[in-house]
């Protein structure tokens, strides 16, 4: 009995520890304000692509709703309110790739 009771204990600790230690992503599924602040040509993995700056945090998508609403040269920040998805690629050092549902400048 001692031992069921103590199996039973560092079950429910290990499924507290699993739940509790679970991220939400602030960016995916949300509508953000935010700035384009550029847009990288550059073909390699987690390079290429509009970057969106959200507070204090960049992020990045590798597509928009409408191109030419933004287009390929920023010179400087366009606010916006964008609606993100979900992630789509996530870069180790360098900012995550979001799908942009919408985007509407400011």
């Amino acid at each position: 009995m001692k031992t069921l009771a103590f199996l039973t204990i560092v079950l429910m600790l290990f499924l507290i520890t699993l739940t509790s230690c679970e991220k939400k992503d602030t960016f995916e599924n949300s509508k953000l304000n935010a700035e384009v602040t550029g847009f990288v040509a550059e073909k390699c993995f987690c390079c290429w692509g509009w970057e969106i700056k959200v507070g204090d945090q960049i992020i990045k998508t590798d597509s928009l709703p409408d191109i030419s609403a933004i287009g390929y040269t920023i010179n400087a920040p366009i606010p916006v309110t964008i609606v993100t998805g979900k992630k789509k690629i996530n870069c180790s050092n360098k900012p995550a790739y979001y799908e942009i549902k919408s985007l509407t400048i400011k």
